[in-house]
């Protein structure tokens, strides 16, 4: 990806599944089509490259097994521990790699085995990565632990990691906010690589971009199945305030869209937070997943925290805010731009969930489908609060006043931290005459 942020309509990859024994070793590839003779031409040239890695990166070590990952990656087991092989997209270069490997010694430095490393090369240390066959493999230290997402693992029959937050009755609040802090130590023991010249960049101007992009195209192929699809036309509905009024929000601050002041995990969902369950306590093990990392913005880290865990919450959200500036300061411009950056977030990943429910004809049958459906709810749902937040319909909204109701989106608190009910007081946000006219 080098240094774009990460939405959920991610490009199809190839995943394979390297099983190792002392006098075995095979390959099994997820392809975009079935069994075919192009698919089993390229075997061999995958099977050469892992044994290669492995010769390399892994010597000494003789068992292995397969790790979910969106990328390949295989836990290897020796005499002198465990350590995790990783090859990295086509896209991902050696100086991308080299940072990232940086970034993740300072936070690690700070932190200590929460956190992964990339290791050096065991002959040449000056470097994080092995060039083979047009990929990038590394070696990294492995981190006990289950993902907290008691979903994690479902794919795509194409190869894609299906992302989705926990069930709301999961009770990890107090994960959550651990996970916060945690993250707020990162973002602090990381500002000076961030500012590096050889940063890959992923800021709050890119997410803006990217997401526009995805309404654009996402619109036109879910717009012609709208008129049978309630939850389409609800996703419809709400891209078409959100959009304009977040695009807003964000230019109108200039300078928080080209910020670049932290480590940023660019990804974050519940399968990144590993959780030791062990003698009845829960403790956070470890953060992984930060193969997609860039300098950027903590908006984004914290917009995905508000929304990728459990759903939109605002009293949630307003406690992962203030687990973070516990740690870590947050000034009242970005505490703003949370919600803001997480509807744009919502936006791109309800698009994709939907696609996969109602357009992708592979899906049909998957296993995980009522799963799917069940987390595309939740996105959804969330969406729509924060769309009624962000960009109310004032008509509508008045005509629940006069009934002595509620604003639509519920009843109950349900503002992030500086956003709130009618006209905002902040000088950034537009008021309800201009969101009409627009």
């Amino acid at each position: 990806m080098n240094g774009s942020t990460v939405v959920c309509h991610e490009a199809y990859i190839q995943i394979p599944h390297l099983s190792l024994t002392r006098n075995h070793c095979s390959v099994y590839t997820a392809r975009m089509t079935d069994n075919t003779a192009d698919n089993h031409s390229n075997e061999t040239p995958e099977l050469d490259a892992w044994l290669e890695a492995t010769n390399a990166l892994g010597s000494g070590y003789r068992n292995a097994r397969t790790f979910s990952s969106d990328q390949p990656i295989v836990h290897m087991t020796g005499p002198k521990g465990d350590i995790l092989l990783r090859q990295w997209p086509a896209s991902a270069t050696a100086g991308h790699i080299s940072w990232i490997a940086d970034a993740l010694d300072a936070a690690h430095q700070s932190i200590g085995d929460q956190i992964p490393t990339i290791a050096p090369l065991p002959d040449t240390p000056e470097r994080r990565s092995l060039a083979i066959m047009g990929h990038q493999y590394t070696r990294s230290s492995y981190l006990p632990g289950f993902p907290l997402g008691r979903y994690g693992g479902y794919r795509t029959p194409a190869g894609q990691t299906i992302n989705l937050p926990l069930h709301e009755s999961a009770g990890a609040g107090d994960l959550v906010m651990e996970a916060a802090r945690l993250i707020a130590r990162v973002h602090l023991a990381t500002g000076d690589i961030a500012e590096r010249n050889d940063a890959p960049i992923s800021n709050l101007n890119q997410m803006l971009r990217s997401v526009r992009d995805v309404w654009a195209e996402q619109r036109r192929l879910l717009g012609d199945i709208a008129a049978d699809n309630r939850d389409i036309r609800r996703w419809l509905r709400c891209g078409n305030r959100i959009i304009p009024t977040a695009s807003d929000l964000l230019r109108n601050e200039p300078t928080l869209m080209q910020e670049r002041s932290v480590l940023v995990h660019g990804n974050f969902w519940p399968d990144d937070i590993l959780v030791d369950r062990s003698a009845g306590n829960e403790r956070i093990t470890g953060i992984v997943g930060w193969q997609s990392a860039a300098a950027g913005s903590p908006v984004l880290d914290l917009a995905a925290l508000a929304v990728h865990m459990q759903g939109w919450s605002a009293a949630t959200t307003e406690a992962i805010v203030e687990s973070y500036s516990r740690v870590a300061p947050l000034r009242p411009e970005q505490r703003r731009l949370v919600p803001v950056v997480a509807s744009l977030d919502l936006v791109a990943c309800v698009a994709w969930l939907l696609r996969l429910n109602y357009v992708d004809d592979n899906m049909i049958g998957h296993r995980a489908m009522p799963v799917i459906r069940s987390g595309m709810k939740t996105l959804l749902n969330s969406l729509e609060v924060l769309t009624h937040i962000l960009a109310p319909d004032i008509e509508q909204t008045t005509r629940f006043q006069r009934r002595g109701g509620s604003a639509p989106g519920g009843t109950g608190r349900r503002f992030a931290p500086g956003v709130g009910r009618g006209r905002s007081t902040s000088p950034h946000r537009p008021d309800s005459k201009d969101r009409r006219k627009r």
